[in-house]
């Protein structure tokens, strides 16, 4: 029968950790989290095994559609973070990117944060992170200096605005800030699940920028369907 399989709807990020799936809904930027119950029953719904009424109300609500093929699932056995928080990762960029920013950079870094901001309040997040595919960068381009002053000009540029500016913000920014040195890097999304945390960074050649390595090592990175 044609259409038996389903799959995660575009919009849709996910990953099973541990026998559990986390979803972020990036069209209204939601996180759902699934038993392993749950999980074994959307699961048998994607591999056309069986259609319970979980499956049947994720597809009603376009979460899961209709797809030809068998796809693969994003799976991850990372270890978790425990309590890592945004103030840490803050602290980390601080010690470590000691760049010195012109007057000009710390600008057009305050400018790009406020534009960052009220593109996450009036867009979905699917179209800011959709320009992320298929992005990567020569290592010979990659610059240290930059990449030290526009961490630092945006760290500076966060303490004068009235927005809230935590890991999205500031990984989003700072993507549009290095893509001005052609350095194009792509937002990861990483969760834990206990207890439910979720931390945004940014990664130039598979590589984290402004965090500690153990940080995108140890969370589980959210995909769409491959």
């Amino acid at each position: 029968m044609a259409n038996r399989y389903l799959t995660f709807a575009p919009p849709i990020l996910h990953v099973v950790a541990h026998n559990e799936l986390v979803l972020l809904d990036t069209r209204s930027n939601r996180f759902i989290l699934y038993d392993a119950a749950a999980t074994g029953e959307i699961m048998r719904g994607i591999y056309g095994n069986a259609t319970g009424p979980l499956v049947q109300e994720l597809t009603a609500e376009g979460v899961l559609v209709a797809s030809r093929i068998k796809t693969s699932v994003n799976r991850s056995g990372a270890p978790g973070l425990d309590d890592f928080t945004w103030s840490e990762s803050v602290r980390y960029k601080a010690s470590q990117h000691l760049g010195g920013p012109s007057l000009k950079q710390v600008g057009g870094a305050v400018l790009t944060l406020a534009k960052t901001c009220l593109l996450l309040k009036y867009l979905d997040l699917s179209r800011l992170l959709a320009v992320d595919r298929n992005v990567s960068t020569p290592m010979q381009r990659v610059d240290r200096g930059i990449i030290d002053a526009e961490i630092s000009a945006l760290l500076r540029a966060a303490q004068y605005l009235p927005c809230k500016v935590a890991c999205l913000e500031f990984s989003l920014a700072l993507r549009e800030r290095l893509a001005r040195h052609g350095l194009f890097g792509r937002v990861e999304i990483g969760v834990q699940t206990y207890s439910f945390m979720a931390h945004a960074w940014l990664e130039l050649n598979g590589q984290p920028v402004g965090e500690p390595d153990h940080v995108s090592r140890s969370l589980h990175r959210l995909r769409g369907s491959a």
